[in-house]
């Protein structure tokens, strides 16, 4: 029907004074607005965990109408549980009534078990249920019926407008009320205080003087850096952190905790300092951090003097404690008494308030600050009253909470309960469990003897070390070279040594060692010297090392492949008087040391006695110092002893084992100290050793075949060698025991290694222990890769940053003691102090306790793990390598400001600033390359060079590692990728792929460049040869290291290449592919870093141009380019929708694209232009016309570009950049001609350059029926008649949407302005999309 005028019978007219009715509107405080920010940034479950529940027992006779009639009275007398909030939470409205209804449930037909299972249902429903808090109410009430004369009231609240304070405060009036209810008496309830007082006084306070004193107190409080607490987890941090949360209660015995109060007061501190502070030593112990924040909330009543107030009037306060090891507790605590005194009289700051001014990287996975929440709720009940009835309180559980770890002490002496709120993404319920165990401890402790220093207190229960030391053994304690004289006797007839075709026995041996040791004291080689030996592999390098021991001296292996820059400076460093060497090597070296050459002392050795050198030395001597790489730039020497060497060498003739009947083959070089194993610990058995030339080494076919026609039986190599052994055939399997290390086992190639051999260890230890200082047989069952137990009287422990041990499962550093302990680093008494220290605990042994750098953990099993590196040092191939090593070469090179080196996939990349260049040239990466080779050993040479602005920092303002890996770079600048064409091509690209663990190699990259090196080399041809079925060369890579050049010399018929413009940044996910056209300069890895960061389920491509190549003739038409490109992106997706967006230039391409694309009837879900601009000359047909716009523009933007330089330092530097990049350009020029010049700084042909000029400048823009989403720096570069839509809304008839990014039109895809970019590129793709 149609209503009237006249009907108002019927008519339902809108009125806007209905709904319920205001009674103010205050402000939020700071404390509600956080809270209110916290549940719409993390959502449901964060809203859920700010609901607070607990339960009244009541036991009697209820009435329960009584009851209803005192809950709506508390409601009434309260502003804040009558409190709603705005949409944006910056204001709270008091209604004048809300109406909490009491829902009753009757539970007294179920069974007891039934009662249980569906009151705790009933509450764990109710405690996560959610609050709206736009249209409230928000509180609810809830009565469980047990029984006729039992009860259970439940009553939940948001933390918005409550806090622990309040619920004590709201029981206590909600008794009174019900009392007056039942019983027709008067009890007397003070007033109650309006929450608006409190607001408005918060208001004001944050104008104050005393407000600005307490931000700067607490920002005091965190100068100079701000720690970060880092408990150990049981599962991986979520990517982005969630509130998923368990709980566990546990009563605390009322006679400790009386003894513990007592404690306290005998420094004048109050329970809840001394308890807390009791916790906080129990996170020193867990974190092994001494440097804790703790959260505590403060009730803002007691401060205000409005005791009576219910809301949110907490503020959580963040204290920063010391922990002082040494110290005393009772001195501790009295100490953290003063230092809370000065919190509370400052705690009228939010917490949100104090994070805002500090410094603190957002982590999406970590609360920030405060991860763990101390409280306690002892007395709420003190006051508390219901007429005839008994009661009982208690906080009900909830499966959602904000902090990883909140503990809650309440209840009261007699009946104390701490309540373990735990993060259940983090925490297993056993761990939580042992950290309550873990603080029993530390109370007993304290209560026992409060003057027990702190690090006696949490020190942790050494019966598992002291099960995992327990390795002493008996060996001799001779000299090496006395123990092989014996060996010699005992077997003289038998061969001891082989290298290639020659042998010789242990007589021989032993006889030409002695003639050559007596030659060499004639030279003046004495006792103690340290003589280096500089030499190939050969049977002569074993008879002098074995000639220098017998001298008593020690030698100084120096592998010849070093540079000689480096080999000089060992000899300078290491003052050895003399040098034995060959003729070839010595006229390449440049030392004041005494050489000797090898065949020279040898033929004169031959004249002197085979009787033993009358040379006596003790165990404590040494035997041989190796450099390792240093991290001041330089190598640093370690001095190993007889004593060291001995200890280690009878351990392993025990555990792997050897017997005279073995035969180990040795591929290490001797300046790897894992060589002492494979030299002297057949000799020392009865066994062979052979020895490997250097053709074995390098070639694993070689190799393989030694292994099986040698009879070897032993085998020590890195994981590295075992890899290529099986990746050049390795089928059958070989009667050996195989020795690992060097660097980490991969579980994944231990398992491939078992089936091939008769055991398989893993070796574990660093130079300044001896080689190896622990092991582990790996079975085929084993899950898991350890580095097992200590060798023969070593020590290993877990110990925290400040020394302290750590307890099994915990991760601290693996520190070595015993036997194997070297004397120290040479000449370098402040680092041998740092690294070699005395334990602060009780150890096994006297010995120093060497600090590995290495993370570890003691499993429960009782073996060891291994974590990797603390610090920046590293193992390539095998090889140990400090970063800052290869950092100081770096930045000795012209254009280096300052580097960064790290590891990506086992390969070394360098990040680096530049004041000089802006763009990185492949020939200027090529002479950084030549020049590092002088001075460092292959394997520390990085493989790849990133140009980056500037580095990410940590806090305490050290380069941040982690970040630099997520940081936008500019890489070699002809970085785009050509991709193989013919099948050949496309064989040899999917070997490197998968040998050097790469996708999208271009076709033209150098394997070497690439990290390739020789054994992934022999890799590579070992697979062309088996699919190929042709020999090649092992020389083939050297000679053709491209995929191009590579696969035309397999395939002599070279067939036409074709140009892929299309190239995948993302292939994965459903959503509208995004497909982003190239600027001006053509590169479209610009692109890759804003790719990453969008969703993971949305597809990018790029698109390049004809061209680039240098082959294929480029287009000179934008139409034609958009019509090559559309045929490009149907091939991948021929029906759409498509997401278009171009960068610079690219950005009138994508709009031309759109148009054909919708004149065939397909779908532009999206058009962006990425900060594109339209030139004036693109709005004319005439081409005078055209020319004159160009010629006018052109004025303007020299006269812009001369005015803007001035504006910033960095638009100046940059601009001067430009310009000597220009004077070169014209150097070049002169030199080389015009196109080399070009296509030397550009990495484009000039051709190409300008074809795509002509095409501009052809072009006409006309206006379309489509929308443009302009994606604008915020910072403007170039000159534009239009800066705020670029031109744009002339051609856009459907309007132009205009998203501000940070940066300018170049730094606009660096980061962090990339990561703003591609959060709001996402959200513009998504609703474009209609998701």
């Amino acid at each position: 029907m149609i209503l009237q005028p006249t009907d108002t019978k019927n008519k339902n007219t809108f009125n806007p004074f209905d709904g319920p009715k205001v009674e103010k509107v205050i402000y939020a405080t700071q404390s509600q607005a956080e809270i209110w920010i916290g549940c719409r940034l993390g959502g449901e479950d964060a809203n859920r965990s700010y609901n607070e529940s607990v339960s009244v027992i009541l036991k009697g006779d209820l009435d329960v109408t009584a009851l209803e009639k005192a809950l709506q009275q508390l409601v009434q007398r309260h502003e804040a549980l009558r409190a709603i909030f705005s949409t944006d939470g910056r204001f709270m409205t008091i209604l004048e009534e809300v109406t909490v209804p009491l829902e009753v449930v009757d539970l007294t037909q179920r069974s007891d078990s039934e009662k249980k299972d569906d009151a705790a249902q009933y509450i764990l429903a109710d405690a996560n249920k959610i609050f709206d808090l736009v249209k409230g109410p928000l509180l609810r009430a809830g009565l469980l019926k047990l029984n006729q004369h039992e009860y259970q009231l439940v009553l939940t609240a948001h933390h918005i407008i409550c806090d622990g304070w309040s619920t004590g405060i709201m029981i206590e009036e909600l008794g009174l009320l019900y009392s007056s209810n039942s019983s027709h008496e008067n009890f007397k309830i003070p007033d109650a205080i309006p929450f608006s007082d409190f607001s408005d006084e918060h208001q004001n306070y944050l104008e104050s003087d005393a407000f600005r004193e307490t931000e700067q107190f607490w920002l005091d409080q965190y100068q100079p850096n701000v720690p970060e607490l880092n408990l150990p987890t049981d599962f991986p941090r979520p990517e982005v952190r969630n509130y998923k949360s368990d709980r566990l209660d546990f009563p605390l015995d009322s006679a400790l905790l009386a003894k513990l109060k007592k404690t306290g007061v005998r420094v004048g501190s109050s329970f809840v300092t001394t308890l807390m502070t009791t916790f906080e030593l129990l996170l020193c112990q867990q974190t092994g951090q001494n440097d804790i924040v703790l959260g505590l909330p403060a009730a803002g009543q007691a401060v205000t003097g409005k005791t009576q107030l219910v809301g949110h009037c907490v503020n959580l306060l963040p204290l920063r404690s010391k922990v002082v090891l040494d110290q005393p507790f009772n001195a501790y605590l009295k100490h953290r008494k003063s230092l809370m005194f000065d919190a509370y009289d400052h705690q009228q700051l939010s917490f949100g308030q104090l994070l805002q001014k500090l410094p603190i990287a957002r982590d999406p996975s970590r609360i920030p600050l405060v991860p763990v929440v101390f409280n306690i709720d002892m007395g709420m009940s003190n006051l508390v009253f219901f007429k005839d009835l008994t009661f009982k309180l208690k906080a009900n559980p909830r499966t959602y909470e904000a902090f990883e770890i909140f503990l809650n002490a309440s209840g009261s002496e007699d009946d104390f309960v701490l309540e373990w709120q735990y993060n259940a993404s983090l925490f297993k319920a056993s761990t939580i469990k042992k950290m309550m165990s873990a603080l029993e401890d530390i109370i007993e402790k304290i209560v026992e003897n409060p003057e027990r220093a702190i690090s006696e207190i949490i020190k942790t229960d050494d019966t598992d070390y002291k099960t995992l030391n327990a390795t002493a053994a008996t060996y001799s304690n001779l000299p090496l070279h006395e123990l092989l004289t014996q060996q010699a006797q005992k077997y003289s007839t038998k061969v001891a040594l082989k290298f290639s075709d020659t042998k010789i026995t242990y007589k021989d041996l032993e006889e030409k060692s002695q003639q050559l040791a007596h030659c060499l004291m004639s030279k003046g080689i004495a006792p103690g010297d340290f003589v280096g030996v500089c030499l190939p592999r050969s049977m002569e390098l074993m008879v002098t090392l074995k000639a220098l021991l017998l001298c008593g001296a020690a030698y100084i292996p120096l592998d010849p492949s070093y540079p000689m820059q480096r080999l000089n400076y060992m000899l300078r460093d290491s003052e050895a008087p003399f040098l034995i060497t060959t003729t070839a090597l010595a006229s390449r070296l440049e030392t004041e040391t005494t050489v000797l050459i090898l065949n020279e002392v040898l033929a004169e050795g031959a004249n002197f006695s085979t009787s033993p050198v009358n040379v006596a030395i003790d165990a404590q001597s040494n035997a041989y110092m190796l450099y390792t790489s240093g991290s001041t730039g330089k190598p640093k020497g370690v001095v190993v002893t007889h004593k060291n060497l001995v200890n280690f060498l009878f351990s392993m003739m025990t555990e792997p084992g050897m017997q005279e009947t073995d035969r180990l083959l040795s591929i290490t070089t001797v300046s790897f100290d894992i060589a002492g194993l494979e030299l002297f610990l057949p000799l020392l058995t009865g066994a062979t050793l052979v020895l490997a030339d250097e053709l074995m080494v390098k070639d694993g076919r070689v190799l393989l075949e030694a292994l099986k026609k040698e009879g070897i039986t032993m085998v020590q190599a890195t994981p590295t060698t075992w890899k290529m052994l099986l990746d050049v055939g390795w089928d059958q399997p070989l009667p050996i025991r195989a020795l690992c290390g060097g660097e980490s086992l991969p579980l994944s190639l231990a398992k491939k290694l078992i089936p091939k051999v008769n055991e398989l260890w893993n070796m574990y230890g660093p130079t300044e222990t001896t080689i190896w200082s622990s092991t582990k047989q790996i079975l085929s069952t084993d899950t898991q890769i350890t580095i097992g137990h200590p060798i023969a009287n070593t020590q290993f422990y877990i110990v925290n940053a400040q020394g302290m041990l750590m307890g099994p499962g915990q991760t601290g550093e693996l520190v070595i003691g015993g036997d194997g302990v070297s004397k120290g680093y040479w000449k370098r008494e402040d680092l041998t102090q740092e690294k070699f220290i005395t334990a602060s605990f009780e150890t096994e042994s006297d010995s120093k306790l060497y600090r590995t750098g290495d993370l570890g953990q003691l499993l429960p099993n009782g073996e060891l793990m291994c974590l990797g590196r603390i610090d920046q040092q590293v193992k390539i191939r095998g090889h140990r390598i400090e970063l800052e090593e290869i950092e100081q070469a770096l930045e000795n090179l012209e254009g280096i400001e300052r580097s960064v080196v790290v590891v990506e996939d086992d390969l070394l990349v360098t990040y680096f600033v530049s004041h000089e260049i802006d763009e990185l040239p492949k020939y200027q990466i090529k002479k950084w390359k030549q020049q590092l080779a002088e001075e460092l050993p292959t394997p520390m040479i990085p493989y790849e060079y990133r140009l980056i602005a500037k580095f990410p920092t940590t806090l305490n303002g050290k380069i941040d590692r982690k970040a630099l890996l997520q940081t936008s770079t500019k890489t070699v600048s002809n970085s785009e990728v050509k991709t193989a064409q013919t099948a050949i091509e496309k064989l040899v690209s999917s070997i490197w792929s998968e040998v050097l663990n790469k996708t999208d190699i271009n076709i033209t990259s150098d394997f070497f460049e690439l990290g390739g090196h020789s054994i992934l080399a022999i890799k590579v041809v070992t697979r062309l040869e088996k699919e190929t079925g042709k020999k090649l060369p092992l020389s083939a890579l050297m000679l053709y290291p491209t995929i191009e050049k590579l696969a035309a010399f397999i395939d002599k018929d070279d067939k036409k290449q074709s140009w892929n413009s299309l190239v995948p940044l993302k292939t994965e996910g459903n959503k509208t592919p995004l497909y982003i056209i190239h600027g001006a300069h053509f590169g479209i890895y610009v692109f890759n870093e804003l790719a990453k960061l969008l969703d993971d389920d949305q597809p990018v491509y790029a698109l390049q141009p004809k061209g680039l190549d240098g082959k294929i003739e480029p287009l000179d038409a934008i139409e034609d380019m958009a019509a090559h490109y559309i045929s490009e992106m149907e091939v991948n997706n021929p029906n759409g929708p498509y997401a278009i967006a171009g960068f610079s230039m690219g950005g009138i391409i994508a709009f031309e694209m759109a148009k054909q694309l919708k004149a065939k009837g397909r779908e532009v879900s999206m058009l962006a232009s990425f900060d594109s601009y339209v030139f004036p000359s693109y709005f004319y047909k005439d081409s005078k016309k055209k020319r004159v716009a160009s010629f006018l523009y052109g004025w303007a933007q020299k006269a812009y570009v001369f005015l803007n330089m001035f504006s910033s330092v960095k638009n100046f530097k940059r601009r001067m950049r430009l310009l000597k990049l220009s004077l070169e350009g014209i150097y070049l020029r002169l030199k080389l001609g015009h196109e080399k010049q070009f296509e030397l700084q550009h990495n484009r042909t000039l051709k190409m350059d300008r074809m795509h000029s002509l095409a501009c400048m052809k072009y006409v823009m006309e206006p379309q029926d489509i929308s443009v989403d302009l994606f604008k720096a915020e910072d403007n570069v170039f000159f534009a008649h239009d800066f705020k839509y670029l031109g744009w809304r002339k051609f856009a008839q459907q309007g132009v949407q205009r998203h501000m990014i940070p940066g300018n039109h170049l730094d606009m895809f660096d980061t962090p302005n990339v990561e703003v970019y591609a959060k709001r590129l996402q959200e513009v793709l998504d609703q474009r999309s209609g998701l």
